[in-house]
């Protein structure tokens, strides 16, 4: 019963994101809404988290726009499980010459949850 009742919970916070979104579309909305939802998870996983740490993952979109990074990465210890995530880039050009399918090891800052480094590993063919 207890899991039933979080699995509620956590749909209800998850549609109340996406609902906080507004003007996006549906599927906009949901992408925010759980990359809000994995962001809140990141932080509350382990406050302990400090300093640049570092993962490794494949890219599978770049908003030059905003300098923003979709990222499917493996786990990073002790900050956040292994999952596909939006990141913002610091600085906001970090993602010039990424291309999409680009395997990448990325330096994050667990603080702002931002990436601050990347290097391509393997490039997309």
């Amino acid at each position: 019963m207890a899991v039933a009742s979080s699995r509620s919970a956590t749909f209800a916070f998850v549609i109340g994101l996406a609902a906080a979104c507004g003007g996006a579309s549906g599927e906009d909305r949901a992408f925010q809404a759980a990359s809000a939802l994995c962001t809140a998870s990141a932080r509350g996983h382990d406050t302990a988290a400090k300093g640049v740490l570092h993962g490794v993952g494949v890219v599978k979109a770049i908003d030059a726009a905003t300098g923003w990074l979709t990222l499917d990465h493996e786990e990073i210890k002790g900050f956040m499980d292994a999952m596909e995530m939006m990141y913002t880039a610091e600085p906001r050009d970090l993602g010039f010459g990424l291309r999409v399918g680009d395997r990448v090891a990325f330096d994050i800052d667990p603080e702002r949850i931002a990436i601050v480094g990347v290097r391509i590993v393997e490039p997309a063919k």
